[in-house]
C-alpha cells in the first residue's frame, strides 16, 4: 500500500547526505533566533516565580520571516519554567514568558502569553506536537494552538530548536468564550466561562470525583478560569463535573442524557485526533474543556495539548484499551451507540483526504527543522532525533498503520475508501509565483461547483528538487470532468468557469497540460500505452494487439486499429474510449 512514504525517498536520501559544519553552540541559520537574556543572567530555577528578562526574535535576514525586537531594542518579559514531567526529568527545559505587552511572532495572533516547548523527549523527529496539532485543524475544533519551530539563545548560550506556542487561556483569539471573574456569586455569571483541564497533577487547584468503573479512578479536574473559587463557584463546578460523570456510566448504551452536557460532535472530533496520533495519555492528563456561559450551553472538549506519548505503537487497539495510562471517560463514552455513529461520520468527512494533507504538511515541517535539528543534536546528543531519516520513517509508519487501522473500524464496509486510488500531477511554475496553490473541483447538473479537495483556496505544498511543485489527491470515484485550477493565492478568485481538466500524472504550467504521464490500458491480449500531449496521441503496443477508438457514446472511429508497437493520432479535443477506457485529448 502506498502511503505517507511514497514521496519522501527524495527527502530521505538528502537528509542522509547533508551535514552541518557548526559547533555545538551554534544555531542553524535556517530559522528565526529568540535572543533571551535575564536580569543579570540569573538562571531559570522555578516554574511558579518568573525572573524579569528582555528578548528579541531575530530573522537573520531570512526574509519568509519577521524580525520582532533587535538587541537594541529588546522587549520586556517575565519568564519561568513550565511542564510536569518534561521540566523534572530533562536537562532542555521548556519555558512559560510573559511579555509586558501583547505581540505578534511569526503570524502568531498577539497576545502577552506563550510558551517555548523543548519537545526533549520527542524520539519522532519533533513530529509529535506539530501533528497533533496539525490534525485538530483537520478536524476542525474551534481553536488550536499554532507552534513555530524557533532555535534559542538564552543569556548567550545557544539552547537548541524549541517550539514557539500559543498557551492554552480565555482570550477571545484563543478559547473564545466569556471569561468568568474570580470568587463569582452570580448564579448566571458561574454557568461559563470555565477552563478546566482533566489533570493527572494534584498540585494544581483542582476538584476530585471517581469513575462509576469497578476500580472507582479518580478524576482530578483542574480550574484554570476562574483561578480562585467561591462557594457557589465551586459547588457549581462540582456538580457539573458528577452530572457528566453520572451520565456517561449509564448501562443503557441507547441513553443520551449525557449529551445534555457535553458537545457530542465536538468531543468525537477531538477523540480522533487523539486515535489518528495515537496518543494513549489522552483524557489523563493535559486535556482540556470549557464551557461558554448559560445554562443551555455545553462542554466543549478542546484545545489539544501535549502529544509527549503519541505514536506509542503500531496501531492494534483503542487508545483507551491500552494499559499504558487510564483514559478518563472515553471508554465508557465509547459504549453509546449514537456517540459511535458520530465518529463513523465524521471519519467519512475527513479520511478521504487524510494521507494527502498529512504527507504534504510532514513534508513541509522536516524541510523546515531539518538543519535546526542537527544542531540541536550537537547541543543534546542525550535526546536523539540526530537520524531524522528514521525519525521520519518511524512516524510516517505509525500513523499510516493508525489510519489503516481506524479505517477498518470506522469505514463503510460497503464502500470502503482505497487510499491507492490516488492521482499525481505537477505544475511547472513558469510565473515565479512565490507560493503555488491547487484548486481541484467538478461541477454537477446543476452546474454547481462541488469543491473536491478543501475550500478555496485549495492546498499547497514546496517544490521539489526539480523546482516542481508536486501534489497528491485521494479521491473515490472522480467525475471524469473534474477541472484543477493553479493560482499563486495572492488576490486570486475562484474561477467561474475555465479551468484545466483534470488528468492523473499531468504536467502543468499556468496555461494548462504541457506534459501528459503514460497511461496503462489492459487489454485481452497485451497492455496499451497511451501517452497525450494536447491533441496528439501516441499509442504504444504489441504488433499484434488491437485497439479500439470510439467516442464518448460509443460509437467506434473508422482508424486503423492493426498496431506496429506504435502508432501516433491527431484527434479533436474530446473524449474518447481507448479499448474502453475513457481519454481527455486537448
Amino acid at each position: 500500500m502506498r502511503k505517507l512514504t511514497r514521496r519522501l525517498v527524495f527527502l530521505l536520501g538528502w537528509f542522509n547526505i547533508l551535514t552541518i559544519n557548526l559547533h555545538a553552540t551554534s544555531f542553524s541559520g535556517t530559522l528565526p533566533v529568540m535572543f533571551i537574556n535575564t536580569e543579570d543572567s540569573v538562571e531559570i530555577v522555578s516554574k511558579e516565580e518568573y525572573v524579569n528578562a528582555t528578548a528579541w526574535l531575530d530573522n537573520l535576514g531570512l526574509e519568509q520571516f519577521e524580525a520582532v525586537g533587535s538587541e537594541e531594542e529588546p522587549l520586556e518579559l517575565q519568564i519561568r519554567g513550565r511542564g510536569n514531567y518534561t521540566w523534572t526529568h530533562y536537562d532542555k527545559k521548556p519555558y512559560r514568558l510573559k511579555f509586558t505587552s501583547k505581540q505578534t511572532f511569526l503570524d502568531i495572533p498577539k497576545s502577552k502569553h506563550f510558551a517555548l516547548l523543548a519537545a526533549a523527549g520527542d524520539d519522532f523527529g519533533f513530529m509529535r506536537d506539530p501533528i497533533g496539532f496539525y490534525l485538530s485543524k483537520v478536524l476542525g475544533l474551534p481553536w488550536t494552538p499554532e507552534i513555530r519551530p524557533v532555535e534559542v539563545v538564552l543569556n548567550g548560550e545557544y539552547i537548541g530548536l524549541y517550539f514557539l506556542t500559543e498557551t492554552v487561556r480565555v482570550d477571545k483569539n484563543r478559547v473564545n468564550i466569556v471569561e468568568q471573574s474570580d470568587e463569582a456569586t452570580n448564579p448566571e455569571e458561574i454557568t461559563g466561562g470555565w477552563l478546566v483541564e482533566k489533570d493527572n497533577n494534584i498540585n494544581d487547584p483542582h476538584i476530585v470525583l471517581y469513575e462509576h468503573n469497578e476500580d472507582h479512578n479518580p478524576i482530578i479536574i483542574t480550574y484554570h478560569t476562574p483561578e480562585v473559587l467561591s462557594d457557589p463557584q465551586l459547588e457549581y463546578l462540582t456538580e457539573q463535573m458528577n452530572l457528566i460523570n453520572d451520565a456517561i456510566y449509564i448501562e443503557d448504551v441507547d441513553d443520551n442524557t449525557w449529551e445534555e452536557y457535553v458537545d457530542v460532535e465536538m468531543l468525537a472530533r477531538y477523540y480522533i485526533v487523539q486515535e489518528i496520533i495515537d496518543d494513549v495519555e489522552a483524557f489523563s492528563g493535559s486535556c482540556y474543556f470549557y464551557k461558554d456561559i448559560g445554562e443551555d450551553s455545553k462542554w466543549q472538549f478542546g484545545p489539544v495539548w501535549d502529544f509527549g506519548n503519541a505514536f506509542h505503537s503500531t496501531k492494534s487497539m483503542f487508545i483507551f484499551e491500552d494499559p499504558c495510562f487510564h483514559s478518563t471517560w472515553i471508554g465508557a463514552v465509547y459504549r453509546h451507540t449514537h456517540f459511535v455513529e458520530v465518529v463513523k461520520e465524521i471519519w467519512k468527512e475527513i479520511y478521504p483526504s487524510l494521507y494527502d494533507n498529512l504527507e504534504i504538511f510532514i513534508n513541509d515541517f522536516v524541510k523546515t527543522i531539518r538543519p535546526a535539528s542537527l544542531t540541536n543534536y550537537e547541543r543534546w546528543p542525550q535526546y536523539g532525533n540526530n537520524d531524522m531519516s528514521t525519525r521520519l520513517y518511524l512516524a510516517t509508519t505509525r500513523l499510516n498503520k493508525s489510519i489503516e487501522w481506524l479505517n477498518e473500524q470506522w469505514g463503510d464496509p460497503e464502500q470502503p475508501i482505497d487510499p491507492n486510488n490516488h492521482y499525481e500531477v505537477s505544475f511547472d511554475n513558469d510565473q515565479n509565483w512565490e507560493n503555488v496553490y491547487a484548486f481541484v473541483w467538478y461541477e454537477d447538473e446543476n452546474k454547481e461547483k462541488i469543491e473536491v479537495v478543501g475550500p478555496w483556496p485549495g492546498i499547497t505544498t514546496a517544490p521539489d528538487e526539480f523546482g516542481l511543485y508536486q501534489f497528491t489527491f485521494y479521491f473515490e470515484n472522480l467525475p471524469l470532468e473534474t477541472c484543477i485550477w493553479f493560482h499563486n493565492g495572492e488576490e486570486a478568485q475562484m474561477p467561474e468557469v475555465d479551468g484545466f481538466i483534470f488528468q492523473n500524472g499531468c504536467k502543468y504550467n499556468s496555461s494548462g497540460i504541457i506534459q501528459s504521464a503514460v497511461q496503462s490500458i489492459d487489454s485481452e491480449n497485451e497492455p496499451i500505452y497511451l501517452e497525450v500531449n494536447g491533441n496528439i496521441m501516441k499509442v504504444s503496443s504489441d504488433e499484434n494487439t488491437i485497439v479500439t477508438i470510439s467516442d464518448i457514446y460509443g460509437r467506434e472511429l473508422h482508424i486503423d486499429t492493426k498496431y506496429n508497437n506504435s502508432r501516433t493520432f491527431i484527434l479533436p479535443s474530446g473524449f474518447y474510449l481507448i479499448n474502453g477506457q475513457k481519454v481527455f485529448i486537448r
